[in-house]
């Protein structure tokens, strides 16, 4: 359960596209594929790693130098993003309010201007990195 309502932050995990060009579905931008940069190299890659930010997967289990690394990624993002900046109410604890809020965002920028195989447009990456933070 805590990997699906963590999860759903991630645009790509509340869509799918279908259109002629992917009838049965693009699986959330994985089928998407873009010129690899940092080991990513398809949409929903992309967007799991907050816009090329944090490409790959963490070694496991975590060492001390791991945590302290995450508590300092914690700490930045509350330092950009105050509470009384955000456009959200992030006292909602209704996990269909944030597939809804997902789902809004892919609708409205994740697929925009994206080719398959081409490099996303200029200045899409730091929007990414603004919508998914």
């Amino acid at each position: 359960m805590i990997h699906y309502v963590g999860d759903i932050h991630q645009p790509l995990h509340a869509t799918s596209r279908v259109d002629h060009e992917y009838p049965k579905g693009d699986f959330g931008g994985n089928t998407v594929h873009l010129p690899q940069k940092d080991g990513v190299a398809n949409l929903h890659a992309l967007w799991d790693s907050v816009s090329y930010e944090f490409s790959g997967y963490a070694k496991l289990p975590f060492s001390d130098s791991d945590w302290a690394l995450n508590g300092k990624r914690a700490s930045d993002l509350v330092q950009r993003h105050p509470l009384s900046s955000l456009k959200v109410d992030v006292t909602n604890l209704d996990p269909a309010t944030w597939a809804n809020e997902s789902f809004e965002i892919s609708e409205n920028f994740v697929y925009a201007g994206v080719k398959d195989d081409e490099a996303v447009p200029t200045g899409y990456a730091p929007e990414a990195v603004t919508l998914a933070e």
